[in-house]
């Protein structure tokens, strides 16, 4: 049995650890400027121009249901790449990025056990343990197929 190994970038954001595959990150910008877009769902803080790219930014911690405070010293945006063509950019607002790592993804609990919406739930492959912290790991393209609905 082979192992399938992959490139996870951590974020800390409500004070819960989540993950990403590396390969759909294209950025990680320092705060910036945020531009408001009327109108939008609570979680859309608005949307940021990175190299004449104008990218949709959400508060991840809004996203999860987390009543927000100001933001950390360490906030970051996370841009990622919700195709394979890179033609669509997302970026997610977080408290922190925590660290990247190489795990076994066929070795992730499939018992994800967060108090958020039901439907986000359904974007976390599992939770795998990681520098002490459980890290829920998400999966990219059912993250956006919520967030078009």
């Amino acid at each position: 049995m082979s192992e399938k190994i992959e490139s996870i970038t951590s974020f800390k954001s409500a004070g819960e650890y989540f993950g990403l595959s590396t390969m759909v990150i294209r950025h990680i910008l320092e705060r910036t400027t945020i531009t408001n877009v009327p109108l939008a769902k609570p979680y859309y803080m608005g949307i940021v121009n990175n190299h004449g790219n104008m990218i949709p930014v959400i508060d991840f911690r809004k996203l999860i249901g987390v009543e927000t405070d100001e933001p950390q010293p360490e906030a970051s945006i996370i841009v990622v790449s919700v195709d394979d063509e890179n033609t669509s950019l997302l970026g997610f607002f977080v408290d922190e990025v925590y660290d990247v790592f190489d795990a076994n993804v066929e070795t992730l609990d499939k018992n994800v056990v967060l108090n958020i919406d039901n439907s986000l739930t359904k974007t976390m492959k599992g939770s795998l343990k990681y520098d002490d912290k459980f890290v829920y790991l998400i999966d990219m393209q059912e993250m956006s197929n919520i967030l078009e609905k």
